[in-house]
């Protein structure tokens, strides 16, 4: 008798600590669906697990986001955790979107997104909810919006946030990474023969990465975290823990560590270049 009322006094508490994790959980789930239904007709919770869950009209295209999210986010974060991070929280939360219109306008709703460059995302990370949304049917998308989990999640709350430059040029080099491809990923071919470092370093605002260069900042954003990641990853590594520290004059820390003013850094972005080329 006693030996069952011991069992039951030490079973009970860890069942009932059990089940109200269970009952959260479902509860948080439901709370995204709830949120991301007007933007997503039908949207249902298809994959509910501790560290992933995915919302989506349709349950193929959700089975087929998890798939991808399980892989490709193990494997780069086991390959690249010292350069992009360690994520600080396990539960990642994917909505897909029927289109790229309809995350357009979710992230319009934000207090986090800009209203004048939302109309421009093809996809949208939330660091503080640990979430992306991409539409349907885009794996490099999501792919990229995975990067930005891995880094902002690994970043931390209270940290500054990297430079647009760096994080949209990690996220583009990294979304061409092959889980099962031993080779780092690197830019494909380019017609750009020349960077300006310092225009695009200065840019430290988002909505001015998203501006009317937009499509010029994206691809020099690539190639520049391509050409460092490649050639000085080192200085690379101690350039983002600057950033992770402050916000303050990075374009003089990024001449500093990177020695960007100095012909070595511009001859050897120059045949970087004309090596994609």
């Amino acid at each position: 008798m006693k030996v069952a009322v011991r069992t039951a006094l030490f079973v009970v508490p860890f069942a009932l600590l059990f089940l109200a994790i269970r009952w959260l959980g479902k509860g948080d789930a439901e709370r995204w669906r709830e949120r991301v239904a007007p933007y997503c007709p039908g949207a249902r919770v298809v994959v509910d697990e501790r560290d992933l869950l995915v919302i989506a009209a349709d349950a193929r295209d959700a089975q087929a986001a998890a798939a991808e999210v399980r892989d490709f986010r193990r494997a780069l974060v086991e390959r690249y955790a010292d350069l992009l991070g360690t994520p600080r929280f396990a539960r990642m939360v994917v909505a897909v979107f029927p289109d790229a219109r309809s995350v357009q306008a979710y992230a319009g709703q934000s207090a986090r997104v800009d209203r004048g460059t939302s109309g421009k995302l093809q996809g949208y990370t939330d660091p503080l909810y640990g979430a992306v949304f991409v539409p349907t049917d885009a794996i490099e998308t999501l792919r990229h919006e995975t990067v930005h989990w891995v880094m902002e999640t690994a970043r931390g709350a209270g940290t500054p946030q990297y430079s647009p430059w760096l994080a949209e040029g990690l996220a583009q080099l990294f979304e061409t990474f092959d889980p099962l491809d031993p080779q780092p990923p690197t830019p494909g071919p380019t017609n750009i023969r020349l960077i300006d470092v310092d225009r695009l370093v200065g840019i430290q605002s988002h909505a001015d990465f998203m501006g009317p260069l937009v499509d010029r900042n994206y691809a020099e954003a690539l190639l520049l975290c391509g050409f460092l990641f490649e050639t000085r990853q080192k200085e690379l590594l101690r350039y983002m823990d600057a950033e992770r520290r402050s916000e303050e004059a990075r374009p003089v820390a990024f001449r500093k560590i990177l020695r960007s003013d100095e012909e070595p850094f511009r001859r050897d972005l120059a045949a970087y270049l004309e090596r994609l080329s």
